[in-house]
């Protein structure tokens, strides 16, 4: 029996819709280095323990709801600018 493993890490894309940014705003976060990020295939990969920590540490960002943020939004949606 296989047992399906949990990611530890996730794209810069999904990073961004789960806080409902764009992609200015996402790298913006990823440049201040707030949170662990590794290069996987000369990819950007945030580690998920390191944002976490991080999230639960700041009070300006907010999770969308997942059926908010199926695509990369212009704007932020918590009406938060970088």
């Amino acid at each position: 029996m296989s047992e399906k493993k949990e990611a530890t890490s996730m794209s810069v894309q999904q990073m961004g819709q789960l806080l409902g940014l764009g992609k200015t705003c996402t790298y913006w976060l990823i440049k201040k280095k707030l949170f662990k990020v590794v290069m996987v295939g000369g990819k950007m990969r945030i580690m998920k323990d390191s944002f976490e920590e991080w999230y639960q540490s700041q009070s300006h960002y907010k999770k969308v709801p997942p059926e908010e943020a199926r695509k990369w939004p212009e704007r932020s949606r918590n009406g938060i600018h970088c």
